[in-house]
């Protein structure tokens, strides 16, 4: 469904293609101006306080919107959300992300629960709770890679003690 949304700054009609209702078809898109969207696929997607199940494109500017998914070279997320962010180079300001892979990545007075990168920067009022990767800047994880690694053995570890008292209950 091709629908050109007037933008209501400057009365401009821009030339979006938004997803049709009931259809996860990806569709091109050049911009998001205050709409929701589905799956996105384009060279370059810019949007501006959007929504979007899954963003892939070579290039992903969003401001004050949010993704579930966003798979790019290059991402940039200004007050915005992201669920997972993959992306050669990505950039969080004043933003918040579930999870960033990249090779590289700056986090800039952000909120990011798993960062994985070749390279990252955190400046200062940026909150990270698991870190991989090498880092410039002062970055202070709740839990690095050994601690995640133990965690999660420790875990495991419970999980399977209980399994067995429940089983033996269970006879």
């Amino acid at each position: 469904m091709t629908t050109p949304p007037t933008n209501a700054d400057n009365g401009k009609t821009s030339g979006t293609i938004l997803k049709e209702r009931g259809s996860n078809t990806p569709i091109p898109a050049a911009e998001l101006l205050r709409a929701d969207a589905g799956d996105v696929e384009a060279r370059t997607i810019t949007m501006d306080r959007s929504g979007a199940e899954r963003v892939t494109a070579e290039r992903v500017v969003m401001s004050k919107s949010g993704a579930k998914t966003i798979e790019a070279r290059s991402a940039r997320l200004d007050d915005s959300g992201a669920m997972t962010v993959r992306a050669e180079q990505a950039v969080l300001q004043s933003s918040s992300a579930l999870a960033i892979m990249a090779a590289e990545a700056r986090i800039v007075t952000s909120k990011v629960g798993l960062v994985s990168a070749g390279t990252a920067t955190f400046e200062p009022g940026s909150k990270v709770l698991v870190f991989a990767g090498t880092a410039d800047g002062d970055v202070r994880p709740a839990v690095n890679t050994i601690g995640a690694a133990a965690f999660g053995a420790a875990l495991g570890f419970v999980l399977l003690v209980i399994g067995r008292v429940v089983r033996r209950g269970a006879r």
